[in-house]
């Protein structure tokens, strides 16, 4: 890009030599001295139209009319530079002695276009240029080059545009309302620029020093400071930096009050990135495009963390970084807190779309430390994580996180590469439920503590298409605890549904179970209850997608305290309802419908016995009546014989 600066020095030249024979030569033959040599010298046609015009006041030069610069021959989007009008003011008397003292260079309404191709040729390589400027860039005895002689009091450029488009990565950077100041009364010396420019509608504001303008148009790296501001916030650099090739090293300031704005600016969207950040830093930027950050220090709303962090550029870009927190609050969505817990508690899980495309943006391997962390739902304590990001799917290491009294650990993935899904594999030991539930469910009648396994999947746009997807499986090992709100033991002894008892509790040892998940339902048929009072088994479903419970849980042993059941007859409950209004009663039907069961049972058994005995009865008579009658043939049939035997009639 320096050839930009060489090719300004070179038509700076022509306009002086125009000014020294500007009353000699005509206007037009200046114009056409001017683009031949410029032509000449860059290999590229400069085309003047309206010839250049003498200026006496304010300032002693020349005024262009419409100035086009032609393009590489491979472009096809027009000329690299063209402008509307370009003034040239000079003082005079410095002119005599070799040094160009320019008063004025104005350029009104320049189209800029800068562009690489996809061989990484930019259009602003000039080697014609090049070759014939290899002199004059020797150093002279003194160490000064040629540019030393030249000094810019007041540079402008007027509602000007400027475009860069890379064809190889794809960058497509354009800059419109681009209005500057630039102030170098001596180039071997500190030059300023000022002024504001128009980026994807947002109107920037930027000011800038270098320490050494030779040293930076030649190439070099210079001692900068830039400030550049907006409705955003405000970023500063201070450090160094060169443009041939980029690259910058320094300390880094940003105080950005507007975030989704600044992530609009930076093409990306701000969904759920709160609203205000900060971040201060040693920072370096590579010519290969790489950022690293060190001694860093970030805010983003009540959020504080420091640490390093490594941003690679290529066909993705690539974030690596090492964070320590204190807590962390992870943002929240749109709305107020009672909105959001009205639409969660009495119509079910929320349908509005979540959208997880900035997901796709970079990839990224994070590690962070944190004294706590709010997901909002729920709540972290002590928690190191990792997370990586790959094309869209992150996937979330819980590697040693304390929460709700116990240890969490497993895997929780988030995959946003073809719609939305969720799933992961979680444990957790020792939790105490109540405040989770509390905060997950917003249930708080169950004080205990658990040990959890759960494996899941969903998929969905919206936390109810998730919620109502939801497969997989786990266990739950709850230990000694209370349910708060009702007492079975007092409901059983009275059948009565409406008994809460003193206390208004059950107190049991332990409870265990396995559960599967389909279709956002959660199945158990092998619960077990026990308790001091009572042992019993339970079944049913948990619907997640409804929010509803629908269970049964059986009593199958009394002991101790001298509870007895009523007639010997076990009462099973009934656990139903939506989870913020759940009932338990008595299940009196499951009790009727055992007891006529039972007693069908009965008669069944009576009548067998009856028809039995009836059949015994028939049967001996029967057996009777054959045996006499068998014994009466018999002893007719001797009678005869013997009657036969002796002769008698």
């Amino acid at each position: 890009m320096r050839w930009i600066f060489r090719l300004i020095a070179l038509v700076i030249a022509i306009v002086v030599v125009a000014i020294i024979g500007i009353s000699l030569v005509p206007a037009e033959r200046i114009a056409e001295i001017a683009t031949r040599e410029v032509t000449k010298q860059t290999g590229r046609e400069l085309t003047i139209t309206g010839g250049v015009k003498p200026v006496f006041f304010p300032v002693i030069g020349v005024k262009t009319g419409p100035v086009k610069f032609a393009n590489a021959e491979w472009s096809n989007d027009g000329p690299m530079v063209e402008a509307e009008e370009m003034l040239v003011g000079v003082e005079l008397w410095p002119l005599f002695s070799g040094t160009v003292k320019i008063k004025e260079f104005r350029v009104e309404s320049p189209v800029i276009r800068l562009e690489k191709n996809k061989n990484g040729v930019g259009n602003w390589e000039l080697p014609a240029l090049a070759a014939s400027s290899e002199a004059s860039e020797t150093p002279s005895a003194t160490g000064n080059s040629t540019v030393a002689a030249i000094t810019l009091e007041l540079g402008r450029i007027n509602n000007g545009a400027v475009s860069y488009v890379d064809a190889a990565s794809g960058a497509d950077y354009r800059l419109k309302g681009v209005n500057l100041t630039l102030r170098a009364p001596d180039f071997q010396d500190q030059a300023t620029l000022e002024g504001e420019v128009i980026y994807r509608e947002v109107p920037l504001r930027l000011e800038a020093s270098l320490a050494r303008l030779d040293q930076f148009i030649s190439g070099a790296v210079s001692g900068v400071n830039l400030q550049a501001g907006g409705s955003f916030g405000q970023v500063s650099l201070v450090g160094d930096a060169g443009f041939s090739p980029t690259q910058a090293s320094g300390r880094l300031e940003a105080e950005i009050s507007d975030l989704p704005g600044m992530m609009r600016l930076l093409g990306q969207e701000a969904a759920g990135f709160g609203r205000k950040a900060s971040a201060s830093g040693d920072v370096t930027y590579t010519k290969e495009g790489a950022i690293f950050l060190r001694n860093a220090a970030f805010g983003l709303d009540r959020n504080a963390l420091r640490g390093d962090i490594d941003i690679t550029t290529g066909a993705r870009t690539m974030i690596t970084a090492k964070l320590d927190a204190g807590d962390v609050f992870l943002p929240q969505s749109s709305g107020s807190s009672s909105q959001s817990s009205s639409a969660t508690s009495e119509n079910g899980w929320s349908k509005a779309r979540i959208d997880a495309s900035g997901l796709g943006a970079v990839d990224a391997d994070v590690v962070l430390q944190a004294d706590s962390i709010d997901l909002g739902s729920a709540k972290l304590g002590a928690s190191a994580i990792r997370a990586k990001l790959d094309q869209g799917r992150l996937v979330i290491a819980l590697n040693d996180v304390n929460a709700y009294g116990g240890k969490i650990g497993g895997e929780y993935v988030l995959n946003a590469r073809s719609g939305l899904s969720m799933g992961g594999t979680i444990t957790a030991a020792g939790i105490r439920l109540q405040p989770l539930l509390v905060d997950v469910a917003e249930y708080d009648r169950l004080i205990a503590g658990a040990d959890i396994r759960v494996k899941f999947l969903a998929s969905g746009n919206s936390m109810d298409a998730l919620m109502k997807s939801l497969s997989g499986d786990g266990s739950v090992q709850i230990g000694d605890g209370e349910l708060l709100g009702l007492d079975i033991a007092g409901m059983l002894r009275n059948l009565d549904a409406s008994y809460r008892g003193d206390g208004q509790k059950t107190i049991f040892d332990s409870v265990t179970g396995s559960f599967t998940m389909a279709g956002g339902v959660l199945s158990n048929d092998d619960l077990k209850y026990a308790s001091e009072l009572v042992d019993a088994t339970g079944k049913g479903t948990v619907n997640i997608g409804e929010r509803r419970v629908k269970y049964r849980l059986v009593p199958v042993a009394f002991a101790k305290r001298g509870l007895e059941q009523a007639g010997g007859i076990s009462v099973p409950v009934l656990i139903e309802g939506p989870w913020n209004r759940i009932s338990y009663k008595p299940d009196l039907q499951s009790l009727f419908d055992a007891e006529l069961e039972k007693q069908k049972k009965e008669a069944e058994e009576k009548l067998r016995g009856d028809v039995k005995r009836v059949e015994t009865e028939a049967r001996e008579k029967l057996q009777g009546e054959v045996d006499k009658a068998v014994e009466e043939a018999k002893q007719k049939l001797l009678d005869d014989l013997r009657k036969r035997l002796t002769g008698q009639d």
